[in-house]
């Protein structure tokens, strides 16, 4: 009993674990690919199975006294790991008091005159903003999607707009996540944003990754459906931990 205990255990906390982080990371994990409504049926599923775990160790502990200790050893952390990602779900959607701005009242003033041109070049007004928290910015808006934190754009997205000038981004120092999806960009040398931490470019038309030297400090890489023909100079982005190049020439 205590083995099967010990077992179930460690096959669980590597579950929670492998969730917590490479399954949120990776675009293309199995987790992702799930739908948002299966969150709460799993991890019910899996605080069941801790318990039966613990429930054989106990049980066990009489026979196999070192297998069931390193088996609660394992339903202790793994429940810990756990209680961390049912925080992170709850509240998930529901932002700090005083977390996120939702106008432009406290907006720096340089900011202010950069984001101007920026909707402007866009071919939009400041008002077709819409404000959001990080978690949404992935999601397509009709104007375009922003989010501010304490008087500084940290995030924005543009989709299906063409972007013809790029330097007026480099003039927000605090830009962490920046979305031009579907906007018609071939040469991204103009961008200069060492602070990009998150950069989605899917559906435009790179064709050559140094353009994006830039943004060396890039984490979260997004340049699905370009015309890149090698991966190469992925060399440049020297933190990387995720991307997606599929539906590029190379990868086909």
């Amino acid at each position: 009993m205590a083995y099967k205990s010990l077992f179930l255990s460690l096959a669980l906390t590597f579950l929670v674990g492998y969730s917590l982080t490479a399954g949120l990371t990776n675009p293309n994990s199995l987790l992702k690919r799930l739908p948002d409504w299966t969150a709460f049926p799993l991890m019910a599923v899996v605080f069941v199975l801790y318990l039966l775990a613990a429930w054989w160790a106990v049980k066990g502990f009489g026979e196999h006294k070192t297998a069931a200790v390193f088996s609660m050893c394992f339903c202790v952390l793994g429940l810990g790991l756990y209680a961390a990602g049912f925080a992170m779900s709850m509240g998930k959607g529901k932002a700090s008091p005083g977390q996120y701005d939702y106008d432009f009242s406290r907006l720096n003033v340089s900011e202010q005159a950069a984001l101007t041109q920026i909707v402007k070049n866009a071919g939009l007004d400041m008002q077709n903003a819409t404000f959001s928290e990080h978690w949404h910015m992935s999601e397509d808006a009709a104007g375009y999607r922003i989010c501010v934190q304490k008087g500084h754009v940290t995030a924005l997205r543009f989709s299906d707009k063409k972007i013809p000038d790029l330097e007026p981004f480099s003039r927000l120092p605090k830009l962490g996540d920046l979305y031009l999806v579907r906007c018609g960009l071939s040469d991204m040398s103009a961008l200069q944003a060492n602070g990009l931490d998150r950069l989605d470019l899917s559906g435009n038309r790179i064709s050559d990754l140094k353009t994006l030297a830039g943004c060396p400090n890039v984490r979260w890489l997004d340049l699905k459906d370009n015309q890149l023909q090698s991966d190469e100079d992925l060399r440049i982005f020297t933190k990387l931990v995720s991307r997606d190049l599929s539906g590029n020439p190379f990868s086909k």
